[in-house]
Formats: structure tokens, sequence, C-alpha cells
């Protein structure tokens, strides 16, 4: 068999409205033996599921904010920008994607995307509404490769069978966070304060996602890479 396509969900800058993507996910992709494609924004949700059958998995990269709308809320004077467009291609295309039960890895929005998409909520700002004493850092200062805080991996699940081990270390960029989680989408791991840092969905080959930035981290952590192969390796 030959590499692996990947379908990757774009992002998208509205300040010079390019439809673009970070490239440290494709070169994480290419290093764990897969072949990333962007998949196209500005096109009907139902055009784009015709391609659907020629890829082997998807990513749900990070970006804005969900529009809380999506999961039952009105939206709080914190809640930051909002792509309807990458709300209508990442939720509408998840049931089609899910139906195809082929391998989902999701980060940062994308495991927030993944758990609106089965009924889940999000926490719209995590200083604003998790005022506990016990806050950590979620929206480092520092650079990208840097790790700076740590997530309890929960036994009996898809990440911990994949980094083999209770506590790992992460990089951290975002204000919002998973609430309750949608339908089947099962606790993966968790921050020292309690906020949700992956989850995955029960019953399906590889639906994961994870709410730090493994992608940059692919060439300098060990367990950043085991989870980028992994993930190609069930495509």
């Amino acid at each position: 068999m030959g590499k692996p396509l990947i379908g990757v969900m774009p992002q998208y800058n509205a300040q010079n409205e390019n439809i673009m993507i970070v490239s440290d996910f494709f070169h994480a992709i290419t290093k764990a033996g897969g072949i990333p494609v962007l998949l196209p924004l500005f096109s009907d949700v139902s055009d784009v599921e015709r391609v659907l059958g020629r890829f082997d998995g998807f990513l749900y990269p990070g970006g804005p904010d969900i529009n809380p709308l999506l999961f039952g809320e009105e939206t709080r004077t914190e809640c930051g920008n909002i792509i309807t467009e990458r709300d209508t291609l990442e939720l509408g295309l998840m049931p089609a994607i899910l139906c195809s039960g082929k391998p989902v890895l999701g980060i940062c929005r994308g495991i927030q995307a993944m758990n609106v998409a089965l009924g889940g909520t999000l926490v719209q700002d995590i200083l604003a509404q998790r005022k506990d004493g016990g806050m950590i850092g979620h929206y480092q200062k520092a650079g990208d490769t840097v790790l700076t805080h740590s997530v309890r991996v929960e036994k009996n699940t898809l990440l911990y069978d994949i980094v083999r081990k209770e506590r790992l270390t992460v990089n951290s960029f975002h204000h919002q966070s998973c609430k309750t989680l949608g339908e089947g989408f099962a606790l993966n791991a968790s921050a020292p304060d309690g906020i949700i840092e992956a989850a995955a969905l029960e019953n399906h080959k590889f639906f994961l996602g994870v709410q730090w930035h493994p992608e940059h981290l692919y060439g300098v952590d060990k367990d950043a890479a085991r989870l980028w192969n992994a993930f190609i390796q069930s495509c």
C-alpha cells in the first residue's frame, strides 16, 4: 500500500482572505509518512463530500472560536473571532466522515469542533468562566516548542495506548476548551485544573482530539512524534 492521503481542513486569514494552513501541520504529516492535501473552504459541503472517499484520514487543525449558537449558547463578550465558513465545513462534513469510519485527529480548535459535532459544549473563555483559584496558563507566552504545563492521561484510553504513560508535558495556546463532552466522546486527558485536554470517540478506530499543539513538537518531543505516527499508521 502507498502512503495514506490525509484531508486537511483549511485555515483562513480573514484579514487578507487567504485560505491557508500552518506549515507545521504538513511537515508533521509528511514526516510521519502521510501525504497532506488541503481541502477547499469556499465550496458547498456536498461538493466536498464527493471527494471524501479518496482520503484515508482527516486532520482538524487549530483556529478561531466556534460560534456558540452551534452548541446552544449565546455569545459571551470574551468570545473571539468566528469564521462561519470553517464552522460550516468542519461540522457539515463530520457526519459523512464518521460514517466512513476513517481516522480523525483534531488539534486545539479541532478537538472543540469534534466535540460540538458530537453534541458537546464549550467553555467560551476559560479565565472568565473558571475562576477557581487553581488556574494554570493555557495560553502561554513562551515559544511554540516550549512545554509549559502537564496533563494527566487516563489509563485504558486511546491516548494512553499511544504514549504509554500517565503524565505528559505540553505546549498550550487556547482560551476555550471542551465543557461537556459529546455522545461517546470519552475523556483521555486533563490538565491539573480540570480542563479537558484530550478525548477520543469510543468504538472508533481512531477519532482523537488534543487541546495542545503537537504539530510544533514533532521534531523535538517523542510523545508528539508517537501521536502523529499513530494517527498516520491508523490510516
